[in-house]
């Protein structure tokens, strides 16, 4: 279908309000946050609403200028499938209902999948705006074409859909996520808790390769060996101590940079929250990481960051905006055979991830230390 601009005065009067479906991980779900402040900029008296997954609900509930959350989550669903197909039928009939009642005028459906047009589609939501994946988007309203997220940051991609509003982009498109007074002190209690003093700066590191690539997440993780003899620099340089963080997965990673660093580091284990998480890691005076939902929420809470990349673009998935480098920065190995991550696919590597073995810790010192000082 050929995309239209349909200016946002011209639809039906009435209330206005526009669902964001991100159904996916912390990252893509941060990358949503300029979409959102371009929505709030032009519309500033509509409803916005979002639906997500129930491990990013946390976060989202922080987003300015978001007014209803809801949560879909596929586990659960899957979980009560298996449990009893009459309970599942009823959390079914449950959540349509809730769609149903919000009334939304607009959905924003970033799924990539014709189940969330289709449902969307059955709720009678009149206009639904997306991106056209593989012939996936055959029950929305509005569609842009879609190969993958290749040379352009993903951020960059959700705007290109304000088009179809007739919208303008923002001016400054910025990916800045502010944290409630709250989140900030169970943050600091929890750190406490872990073991964490406040009478030492922090240095954050993040060794493990998050959840959304599954059982490849490997993939994208720097050797531990080179986490500990950075963490072991860092801390020397800013006479601080250091803290590790990961889910139950990263646990088995943590253990082992622990025991190779010569600096006495803790172990925090899986936050009670992401927005816990995001306070945790506002605490740390640098981050350091593999590519991971950690490590973009760090940069969106305006921590000073290095992200190591792999397999993946920094250009696509890195910090945003790419003007955001002087505070967020990456670290990568240059071959030619990288980036190889492309259209959500991830190649056999004949050379065993040379790109994260070969980076040597100098030069990811090299460029976390500027940051220290800063």
């Amino acid at each position: 279908m050929t995309p239209r601009a349909v200016p946002w005065q011209a639809l039906a009067p009435g209330t206005r309000k526009i669902l964001i479906v991100n159904p996916y991980g912390i990252g893509d779900v941060l990358f949503t946050l300029p979409l959102l402040q371009a929505l709030r900029e032009a519309l500033p008296t509509t409803t916005l609403g979002y639906l997500c997954n129930r491990r990013t609900e946390s976060l989202v509930r922080a987003f300015p200028g978001v007014h209803v959350v809801r949560v879909f989550e596929k586990d659960e669903f899957r979980t009560r499938w298996r449990q009893s197909k009459r309970q599942w039928l009823a959390d079914v009939r449950t959540l349509a209902q809730t769609l149903l009642r919000d009334r939304w005028d607009i959905a924003m459906d970033l799924s990539l999948n014709w189940q969330f047009g289709a449902a969307l589609a059955w709720l009678g939501i009149p206009r639904r705006c997306g991106f056209d994946f593989r012939g996936r988007g055959r029950f929305l309203t509005d569609r842009l074409p879609l190969a993958g997220f290749d040379d352009r940051p993903v951020a960059d991609y959700y705007l290109d859909l304000l088009q179809l509003l007739g919208l303008p982009r923002p001016a400054r498109p910025a990916l800045s996520l502010p944290l409630p007074p709250a989140a900030m002190q169970e943050a600091g209690d929890w750190l406490a808790q872990s073991g964490v003093t406040r009478d030492r700066p922090i240095i954050g590191l993040v060794p493990g390769g998050g959840a959304s690539w599954g059982p490849q997440g490997a993939a994208k993780r720097w050797p531990p060996a080179a986490f500990a003899e950075l963490g072991d620099r860092l801390a020397d340089a800013a006479h601080g101590q250091l803290v590790l963080f990961g889910d139950l997965a990263d646990r088995a990673v943590c253990d082992t940079v622990a025991g190779a660093v010569r600096h006495p580091a803790v172990i925090v284990g899986p936050a009670p929250s992401l927005l816990v998480l995001a306070g945790a890691l506002r605490h740390c005076r640098l981050v350091v990481g593999n590519d991971s939902g950690a490590l973009h929420v760090a940069a969106a809470v305006g921590v000073p960051s290095v992200a190591i990349f792999g397999p993946a673009s920094p250009l696509v998935y890195g910090p945003y905006p790419p003007a955001a480098q002087d505070r967020h920065r990456v670290a990568v190995k240059t071959l030619a055979c990288r980036p190889c991550y492309a259209r959500f696919r991830l190649p056999p590597c004949p050379w065993e991830f040379r790109c994260l073995t070969t980076l040597p810790p100098a030069d990811v010192y090299s460029i976390a230390q500027p940051l220290l000082a800063a």
